[in-house]
Protein backbone atom coordinates (compact mmCIF):
# COMPACT_ATOMS: atom_id res chain seq x y z
CA UNK A 1 0.00 0.00 0.00
CA UNK A 2 1.63 3.22 -1.38
CA UNK A 3 2.62 6.04 1.95
CA UNK A 4 1.58 8.83 -1.04
CA UNK A 5 -0.54 11.65 -0.03
CA UNK A 6 -2.23 13.39 -2.75
CA UNK A 7 -2.14 17.07 -1.43
CA UNK A 8 1.66 16.59 -0.64
CA UNK A 9 3.91 17.10 -3.28
CA UNK A 10 7.35 16.98 -1.86
CA UNK A 11 9.06 15.61 1.34
CA UNK A 12 11.82 17.85 2.46
CA UNK A 13 14.23 14.76 4.17
CA UNK A 14 16.37 16.59 6.78
CA UNK A 15 19.17 14.59 9.53
CA UNK A 16 20.59 16.42 12.19
CA UNK A 17 23.29 15.79 14.69
CA UNK A 18 24.61 18.43 17.07
CA UNK A 19 23.70 21.33 14.58
CA UNK A 20 22.57 24.31 17.19
CA UNK A 21 24.37 27.28 15.39
CA UNK A 22 23.00 26.17 11.89
CA UNK A 23 19.40 24.29 12.46
CA UNK A 24 17.73 27.83 11.74
CA UNK A 25 19.19 28.35 8.90
CA UNK A 26 18.06 25.44 7.40
CA UNK A 27 14.38 25.34 8.49
CA UNK A 28 14.05 28.81 7.77
CA UNK A 29 15.69 27.76 3.76
CA UNK A 30 12.36 24.94 4.05
CA UNK A 31 9.91 27.24 5.01
CA UNK A 32 10.46 30.40 2.74
CA UNK A 33 9.77 27.92 -0.60
CA UNK A 34 7.38 29.88 -2.76
CA UNK A 35 5.69 26.82 -4.39
CA UNK A 36 1.97 26.10 -5.65
CA UNK A 37 1.60 22.75 -3.69
CA UNK A 38 1.99 21.78 -0.37
CA UNK A 39 5.13 20.31 0.75
CA UNK A 40 6.51 18.41 4.55
CA UNK A 41 9.45 19.08 6.36
CA UNK A 42 10.56 15.79 7.55
CA UNK A 43 13.52 16.01 10.42
CA UNK A 44 15.51 13.23 12.33
CA UNK A 45 17.51 14.63 15.33
CA UNK A 46 20.24 11.87 16.09
CA UNK A 47 19.93 12.36 19.88
CA UNK A 48 21.56 15.19 19.40
CA UNK A 49 23.19 16.68 23.04
CA UNK A 50 22.97 20.42 22.26
CA UNK A 51 19.95 22.93 21.64
CA UNK A 52 19.38 21.32 18.66
CA UNK A 53 16.56 19.52 19.82
CA UNK A 54 15.09 22.67 21.61
CA UNK A 55 15.02 24.62 18.31
CA UNK A 56 13.18 22.22 16.06
CA UNK A 57 10.86 22.12 18.52
CA UNK A 58 9.86 25.50 18.82
CA UNK A 59 9.43 25.68 14.94
CA UNK A 60 7.20 22.43 15.30
CA UNK A 61 4.69 23.98 17.54
CA UNK A 62 4.52 27.02 15.31
CA UNK A 63 3.90 24.77 12.43
CA UNK A 64 2.71 21.49 13.12
CA UNK A 65 1.29 20.80 10.13
CA UNK A 66 4.06 20.84 8.07
CA UNK A 67 7.15 20.23 10.93
CA UNK A 68 7.18 16.43 11.30
CA UNK A 69 10.08 15.71 13.77
CA UNK A 70 11.80 12.62 15.11
CA UNK A 71 13.71 12.51 18.72
CA UNK A 72 16.17 10.23 19.22
CA UNK A 73 16.81 9.52 23.02
CA UNK A 74 19.80 7.15 21.43
CA UNK A 75 22.41 7.81 18.49
CA UNK A 76 21.29 6.04 15.56
CA UNK A 77 24.11 6.65 13.04
CA UNK A 78 26.58 5.16 15.55
CA UNK A 79 24.76 1.91 16.08
CA UNK A 80 24.92 1.67 11.82
CA UNK A 81 21.24 2.60 10.56
CA UNK A 82 20.71 4.19 7.41
CA UNK A 83 19.45 7.48 9.38
CA UNK A 84 17.96 9.39 6.33
CA UNK A 85 16.55 6.48 4.60
CA UNK A 86 15.53 4.15 7.72
CA UNK A 87 13.69 7.30 9.79
CA UNK A 88 13.00 10.27 6.82
CA UNK A 89 12.58 8.23 3.24
CA UNK A 90 10.47 5.40 4.49
CA UNK A 91 7.86 7.75 6.07
CA UNK A 92 7.73 10.66 2.97
CA UNK A 93 4.39 11.25 1.76
CA UNK A 94 5.50 13.07 -1.40
CA UNK A 95 6.01 12.14 -4.66
CA UNK A 96 8.94 13.76 -4.72
CA UNK A 97 11.98 13.73 -2.06
CA UNK A 98 14.14 16.90 -1.47
CA UNK A 99 17.63 16.41 0.76
CA UNK A 100 19.20 19.27 2.88
CA UNK A 101 21.54 18.64 5.90
CA UNK A 102 21.13 20.47 9.09
CA UNK A 103 23.97 22.67 8.94
CA UNK A 104 23.34 23.17 5.49
CA UNK A 105 20.65 25.81 3.89
CA UNK A 106 18.74 26.63 0.80
CA UNK A 107 18.62 30.39 -0.62
CA UNK A 108 16.27 30.67 -3.52
CA UNK A 109 12.78 30.69 -2.54
CA UNK A 110 11.99 29.24 -5.97
CA UNK A 111 14.26 26.23 -5.84
CA UNK A 112 11.70 23.14 -5.21
CA UNK A 113 9.31 24.65 -7.86
CA UNK A 114 11.80 25.04 -10.41
CA UNK A 115 13.34 20.95 -9.77
CA UNK A 116 9.54 19.42 -9.23
CA UNK A 117 8.40 21.76 -12.85
CA UNK A 118 11.14 20.16 -14.16
CA UNK A 119 10.68 16.95 -13.11
CA UNK A 120 7.16 17.01 -14.04
CA UNK A 121 7.74 18.10 -17.50
CA UNK A 122 10.90 15.53 -17.96
CA UNK A 123 9.20 12.35 -17.09
CA UNK A 124 12.37 9.95 -18.38
CA UNK A 125 14.50 12.35 -15.67
CA UNK A 126 15.16 10.54 -12.54
CA UNK A 127 16.73 13.27 -10.52
CA UNK A 128 17.75 17.11 -10.73
CA UNK A 129 20.47 18.90 -8.76
CA UNK A 130 21.44 22.21 -8.59
CA UNK A 131 24.93 24.55 -8.24
CA UNK A 132 25.72 25.40 -4.23
CA UNK A 133 28.11 27.93 -2.81
CA UNK A 134 30.70 26.38 0.02
CA UNK A 135 31.61 28.33 3.16
CA UNK A 136 33.11 27.50 6.50
CA UNK A 137 31.40 26.76 9.92
CA UNK A 138 32.15 30.61 10.53
CA UNK A 139 30.47 32.23 7.48
CA UNK A 140 34.11 32.44 5.51
CA UNK A 141 33.24 31.44 1.70
CA UNK A 142 35.49 28.62 0.22
CA UNK A 143 34.25 28.05 -2.79
CA UNK A 144 31.97 30.08 -5.57
CA UNK A 145 30.53 27.15 -6.85
CA UNK A 146 29.64 23.41 -6.23
CA UNK A 147 30.03 21.60 -8.89
CA UNK A 148 32.31 23.79 -10.09
CA UNK A 149 31.36 25.11 -13.32
CA UNK A 150 31.83 24.36 -16.90
CA UNK A 151 33.14 21.13 -15.60
CA UNK A 152 29.56 19.50 -15.08
CA UNK A 153 27.48 19.07 -17.93
CA UNK A 154 23.87 19.77 -17.31
CA UNK A 155 23.25 15.90 -17.53
CA UNK A 156 24.71 13.49 -15.45
CA UNK A 157 24.13 9.38 -16.27
CA UNK A 158 25.41 6.81 -14.44
CA UNK A 159 28.77 6.12 -16.18
CA UNK A 160 29.34 9.70 -14.87
CA UNK A 161 28.25 9.56 -11.32
CA UNK A 162 29.96 6.19 -10.73
CA UNK A 163 33.64 8.10 -11.17
CA UNK A 164 32.49 9.86 -8.13
CA UNK A 165 30.22 11.75 -6.28
CA UNK A 166 29.84 15.37 -7.38
CA UNK A 167 26.52 16.24 -6.28
CA UNK A 168 25.61 18.03 -3.35
CA UNK A 169 23.19 16.81 -1.30
CA UNK A 170 21.19 20.03 -0.15
CA UNK A 171 20.72 20.16 -3.72
CA UNK A 172 18.52 17.00 -4.98
CA UNK A 173 15.00 16.42 -5.95
CA UNK A 174 14.20 12.80 -6.71
CA UNK A 175 10.93 10.90 -7.48
CA UNK A 176 9.73 9.30 -4.37
CA UNK A 177 9.82 5.36 -4.19
CA UNK A 178 12.64 4.95 -6.93
CA UNK A 179 14.82 3.67 -4.08
CA UNK A 180 14.69 -0.34 -4.05
CA UNK A 181 15.10 -1.30 -0.15
CA UNK A 182 16.92 -4.12 -1.05
CA UNK A 183 19.28 -2.61 -3.08
CA UNK A 184 19.68 0.29 -1.19
CA UNK A 185 20.85 -1.90 1.94
CA UNK A 186 22.81 -4.27 -0.12
CA UNK A 187 24.97 -1.43 -1.51
CA UNK A 188 25.27 0.53 1.77
CA UNK A 189 25.66 -2.29 4.27
CA UNK A 190 28.81 -0.59 6.64
CA UNK A 191 29.50 2.61 4.63
CA UNK A 192 29.33 5.76 6.49
CA UNK A 193 27.44 7.34 3.73
CA UNK A 194 23.95 7.04 1.63
CA UNK A 195 23.87 10.26 -0.68
CA UNK A 196 26.25 8.76 -3.31
CA UNK A 197 24.17 5.77 -3.34
CA UNK A 198 21.09 7.22 -3.91
CA UNK A 199 22.28 9.35 -6.55
CA UNK A 200 23.75 5.84 -8.20
CA UNK A 201 20.54 4.01 -7.88
CA UNK A 202 17.75 7.17 -9.14
CA UNK A 203 20.91 7.46 -12.28
CA UNK A 204 19.79 4.02 -12.86
CA UNK A 205 16.32 5.00 -13.34
CA UNK A 206 17.37 7.81 -15.48
CA UNK A 207 19.28 10.65 -16.36
CA UNK A 208 19.60 13.39 -13.75
CA UNK A 209 19.49 17.33 -14.92
CA UNK A 210 21.78 19.89 -13.48
CA UNK A 211 21.11 23.30 -12.78
CA UNK A 212 23.78 25.95 -12.99
CA UNK A 213 21.66 28.56 -10.99
CA UNK A 214 23.42 28.47 -7.58
CA UNK A 215 20.51 27.94 -5.23
CA UNK A 216 21.93 27.03 -2.07
CA UNK A 217 24.76 26.75 0.84
CA UNK A 218 26.88 23.82 1.70
CA UNK A 219 29.13 24.64 5.14
CA UNK A 220 31.76 22.58 5.90
CA UNK A 221 31.96 21.92 9.46
CA UNK A 222 33.69 19.85 12.56
CA UNK A 223 29.75 18.78 13.46
CA UNK A 224 27.50 16.38 12.21
CA UNK A 225 27.63 12.93 10.96
CA UNK A 226 29.97 12.05 8.64
CA UNK A 227 32.40 15.11 7.78
CA UNK A 228 35.16 14.25 10.12
CA UNK A 229 35.52 10.68 8.44
CA UNK A 230 39.14 9.61 8.28
CA UNK A 231 40.11 9.71 4.92
CA UNK A 232 41.58 6.20 4.65
CA UNK A 233 38.57 4.50 6.53
CA UNK A 234 36.88 6.43 3.79
CA UNK A 235 38.89 5.28 0.88
CA UNK A 236 38.15 1.98 2.11
CA UNK A 237 34.16 2.06 2.41
CA UNK A 238 34.50 3.82 -1.34
CA UNK A 239 36.56 0.65 -2.18
CA UNK A 240 34.09 -1.61 -0.86
CA UNK A 241 31.40 -0.06 -2.69
CA UNK A 242 32.55 -0.46 -5.92
CA UNK A 243 33.66 -4.23 -5.36
CA UNK A 244 29.77 -4.21 -4.42
CA UNK A 245 28.42 -2.36 -7.87
CA UNK A 246 31.22 -4.90 -9.72
CA UNK A 247 28.29 -7.36 -8.54
CA UNK A 248 25.76 -5.69 -9.17
CA UNK A 249 25.79 -4.49 -12.57
CA UNK A 250 26.26 -6.68 -15.55
CA UNK A 251 26.89 -4.59 -18.63
CA UNK A 252 30.70 -4.67 -19.87
CA UNK A 253 30.85 -0.46 -20.08
CA UNK A 254 29.58 -0.10 -16.25
CA UNK A 255 31.68 -2.97 -15.32
CA UNK A 256 34.83 -1.10 -17.35
CA UNK A 257 34.51 1.70 -15.43
CA UNK A 258 33.60 0.09 -12.08
CA UNK A 259 37.01 -1.52 -12.67
CA UNK A 260 39.43 1.69 -13.47
CA UNK A 261 37.87 2.80 -10.26
CA UNK A 262 38.93 0.53 -7.74
CA UNK A 263 42.14 0.37 -9.44
CA UNK A 264 42.26 3.95 -8.44
CA UNK A 265 41.11 3.52 -5.22
CA UNK A 266 43.39 0.91 -4.44
CA UNK A 267 45.76 3.44 -5.55
CA UNK A 268 44.48 6.04 -3.69
CA UNK A 269 44.25 4.42 -0.41
CA UNK A 270 48.28 3.15 -1.12
CA UNK A 271 49.34 6.67 -1.20
CA UNK A 272 47.35 7.71 2.07
CA UNK A 273 49.22 5.03 3.79
CA UNK A 274 52.46 5.56 2.13
CA UNK A 275 52.45 9.09 3.17
CA UNK A 276 51.87 8.41 6.97
CA UNK A 277 54.33 5.44 6.77
CA UNK A 278 52.27 2.57 6.94
CA UNK A 279 54.17 1.04 3.72
CA UNK A 280 53.50 -2.92 5.17
CA UNK A 281 49.89 -1.74 5.19
CA UNK A 282 49.93 0.16 1.67
CA UNK A 283 51.35 -2.74 0.20
CA UNK A 284 49.03 -5.48 1.10
CA UNK A 285 46.52 -3.05 -0.56
CA UNK A 286 48.17 -4.01 -3.99
CA UNK A 287 49.13 -7.82 -3.00
CA UNK A 288 46.55 -9.19 -4.87
CA UNK A 289 46.80 -7.47 -8.31
CA UNK A 290 49.80 -5.62 -10.79
CA UNK A 291 51.35 -2.90 -9.16
CA UNK A 292 52.31 -1.53 -12.88
CA UNK A 293 49.11 -1.96 -14.16
CA UNK A 294 47.83 0.31 -11.43
CA UNK A 295 50.19 3.25 -11.67
CA UNK A 296 49.65 3.55 -15.53
CA UNK A 297 45.88 3.18 -15.74
CA UNK A 298 45.88 5.68 -12.85
CA UNK A 299 48.02 8.21 -15.25
CA UNK A 300 50.90 10.55 -14.62
CA UNK A 301 49.27 13.15 -12.16
CA UNK A 302 47.51 10.61 -9.88
CA UNK A 303 51.08 8.60 -9.56
CA UNK A 304 52.91 7.83 -6.71
CA UNK A 305 56.02 9.63 -7.78
CA UNK A 306 54.34 12.65 -8.54
CA UNK A 307 52.47 12.67 -5.59
CA UNK A 308 55.22 11.79 -3.18
CA UNK A 309 57.99 14.65 -4.94
CA UNK A 310 54.40 17.42 -4.20
CA UNK A 311 53.41 16.23 -1.03
CA UNK A 312 56.35 14.47 1.26
CA UNK A 313 60.07 14.41 -0.54
CA UNK A 314 61.26 13.27 2.91
CA UNK A 315 59.72 9.69 2.35
CA UNK A 316 59.68 9.49 -1.80
CA UNK A 317 62.72 7.11 -1.81
CA UNK A 318 61.51 5.03 1.06
CA UNK A 319 58.37 4.36 -0.49
CA UNK A 320 60.17 4.64 -3.55
CA UNK A 321 62.16 1.35 -2.51
CA UNK A 322 58.53 -0.31 -1.19
CA UNK A 323 57.28 0.58 -4.89
CA UNK A 324 60.17 -1.18 -6.49
CA UNK A 325 59.71 -4.46 -4.34
CA UNK A 326 56.33 -4.87 -4.71
CA UNK A 327 56.78 -4.84 -8.85
CA UNK A 328 59.63 -7.04 -8.26
CA UNK A 329 62.59 -5.13 -9.80
CA UNK A 330 65.99 -5.47 -8.42
CA UNK A 331 67.78 -2.07 -7.02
Amino acid sequence: MSNFDSDIMVSINCITYNHEKYIKDAIEGFLMQKTKFKYEILIHDDASTDRTPDIIKKYEQEYPDIIKPIYEVENQYSQGKRVNFEFNYKRSKGKYIALCEGDDYWTDPYKLQKQVDFLEQHTNFSMCFHNVEVIDENGTKLQEHWPANPKVGKITTLKDILKGNYIPTLSTVFRNKSINSREFYTLSEGLCFEDWIYHILNAKNGPIYYFEEKMGVYRVTNAGLSRSTDKIRLLEEVLKLYKRLENYFDDSRTISVLSKRILETRLDIFIQQSLRGNLEEANEVLENIKAKDVFMKAGLKRSLKYILLRLSPDKYKEVARAYKKLRGIKE
